[in-house]
C-alpha cells in the first residue's frame, strides 16, 4: 500500500503559505510515514532541502514547464496509481484516480472577486467544484473555510476534516540585540510597521498604504515606517509609486521573499504586522506574528478572525477610520503592545506543525485503510 503526494508546492525557494504548508508537513510525513510514499514533483532532480527518503518511498520527478497536473501528473497516475492520493492545493488531475484527498485553503475569490481578475476566480471556482465531486476527503485548515465549502457549495461536512497549519520553529520572538542587527542587513530601522506578504491582490496592501499615511502624515514629519515583504515584481513597483504618490519617501520599504530568522527579526522588532487582506482561509501571517510576538492590527474577517479574535486589534473590514485609529494607537500605547503580545503569545501557542503533520499522517492512513478495501479506483 503506498500514498501518493503532489509535492509540486513543497521546498520551493520562496513558498507562498500553500507552499510552507506543503514543506511543513511533508517534511514530517518523511520522517514518520504512515506508509511508503510516492513524491511526485515537477523539477528534474529531488530538492535538496528536502530530508532523506524513508525505506520504500520514492520521488518520481516528472518535469514540465506547463500543464503540468493536467497533463504529466494526470498520465502518470494513468501510468501507475497510489492506493491513495493526496493533492495539498485545490486541483485534482483529471482522469480515473485512486482514493484522493485534496487540501482547500479557502475560496477567498467568493468574498474578493475584484482580486481575481480576468478568469482567475473562474478556475479557481473550477478547481473548489471539482474537487467536492470527485475528492473522496476535503482538508480545510480552519473552520471558518470548512462552513464557506458548507454554506456556499452545499458540501458534505462529514466529509470535511479541519487541520490547521502550524509554525515554523525559527518564528519566535528574538531579543532586540539580536533583532536590531538582522533587521539593519534589510536595510530596516524601527519603528515600523510590518506587511507581510504583497504578492496577490486580496492582500489589500495599497487600501493599507492609504490609511499609513493618513494616520501618520508627512507635514507631522512622523518616523515611523510601513515594511512590507514580498514585494517583487508588479504588484511591487505599483505599491512603490502608491507610497511615493502619498509622499511616504524612505519611510516605506518594499523588501523581497523573507523567512527564517529574518523574518522573526521582523516579526519581533515591529510596532505591529498588519493583516489588511480583503480575505484569508486561515491567515498564516497573523498566526506567524503572533508567535513572534508581534501585536495583530486586522481586518476582522475570515480565517484571520477566527485564529486571531480576542488576541489582537481587530477592525470592520474596510473600515478606514478603524484602521487609522489602530495604527495611531499601536504606536502610541505600549500598554495595548504589550497586552496584545501577551495574548498573541497565549493564542499561537495552540498551534504546531508537528501537531498538523500528526493529524493528516492520521488521516491518511485512516484513507489508505479505507482505500485497501476497496478496488483503489474510482
Amino acid at each position: 500500500m503506498e500514498i501518493g503526494i503532489d509535492a509540486s508546492r513543497a521546498f520551493q525557494a520562496e513558498p507562498t503559505g500553500i507552499g510552507v504548508y506543503a514543506t511543513q508537513v511533508i517534511t514530517r510525513l518523511l520522517a514518520a510515514p504512515p506508509a511508503p510514499l510516492r513524491l511526485y514533483l515537477n523539477r528534474p532532480s529531488p530538492p535538496e532541502a528536502a530530508p532523506p527518503l524513508p525505506p520504500g518511498s520514492e520521488w518520481r520527478c516528472l518535469p514540465l514547464r506547463r500543464g503540468w497536473t493536467a497533463v504529466r501528473l494526470r498520465w502518470e497516475l494513468q501510468r501507475q496509481a497510489p492506493n491513495l492520493l493526496w493533492i495539498p492545493a485545490y486541483r485534482l488531475p483529471g482522469g480515473r484516480l485512486p482514493r484522493s484527498l485534496v487540501t482547500v485553503h479557502g475560496v477567498e475569490h467568493r468574498f474578493a472577486p475584484l482580486a481575481y481578475p480576468g478568469r482567475q476566480a473562474d478556475a479557481v471556482e473550477s478547481f473548489v467544484m471539482d474537487t467536492l465531486r470527485r475528492a473522496a476527503r476535503v482538508i480545510t485548515p480552519s473552520e471558518t473555510t470548512k462552513a464557506d465549502l458548507v454554506h456556499l457549495y452545499g458540501a458534505d461536512p462529514n466529509l470535511i476534516t479541519v487541520i490547521p497549519h502550524g509554525i515554523a520553529a525559527e518564528l519566535r520572538p528574538l531579543p532586540p540585540e539580536r533583532v536590531l542587527p538582522l533587521i539593519e542587513e534589510l536595510g530596516v530601522q524601527p519603528p515600523y510597521f510590518l506587511v507581510v506578504g504583497a504578492h496577490h491582490p486580496r492582500k489589500n496592501v495599497p487600501f493599507l498604504i492609504e490609511q499609513f499615511a493618513r494616520a501618520f502624515p508627512p507635514a507631522e514629519s512622523s518616523e515611523v515606517r510601513l515594511v512590507v515583504t514580498n514585494s517583487d515584481g508588479e504588484l511591487g513597483r505599483q505599491l512603490i509609486t502608491q507610497a511615493a504618490g502619498r509622499r511616504l519617501g524612505d519611510r516605506f520599504t518594499a523588501l523581497g521573499h523573507v523567512s527564517g530568522e529574518l523574518l522573526a527579526a521582523l516579526y519581533s522588532g515591529a510596532v505591529a504586522a498588519c493583516v489588511p487582506s480583503l480575505y484569508e482561509g486561515f491567515g498564516l501571517p497573523a498566526l506567524e506574528a503572533m508567535a513572534c510576538g508581534a501585536p495583530v492590527l486586522a481586518n476582522g474577517v475570515g480565517g484571520v478572525q477566527e485564529i486571531a479574535e480576542g488576541a489582537a486589534l481587530l477592525v470592520p473590514a474596510e473600515d478606514p477610520g478603524g484602521w487609522v485609529d489602530g495604527l495611531r494607537r499601536l504606536l502610541q500605547e505600549p500598554g495595548l503592545r504589550e497586552h496584545l503580545r501577551a495574548l498573541g503569545l497565549t493564542r499561537a501557542s495552540r498551534y504546531s506543525w508537528d501537531r498538523s503533520a500528526r493529524a493528516h499522517a492520521e488521516l491518511l492512513a485512516s484513507e489508505l485503510r479505507l482505500a485497501g478495501n476497496r478496488s483503489g479506483v474510482s
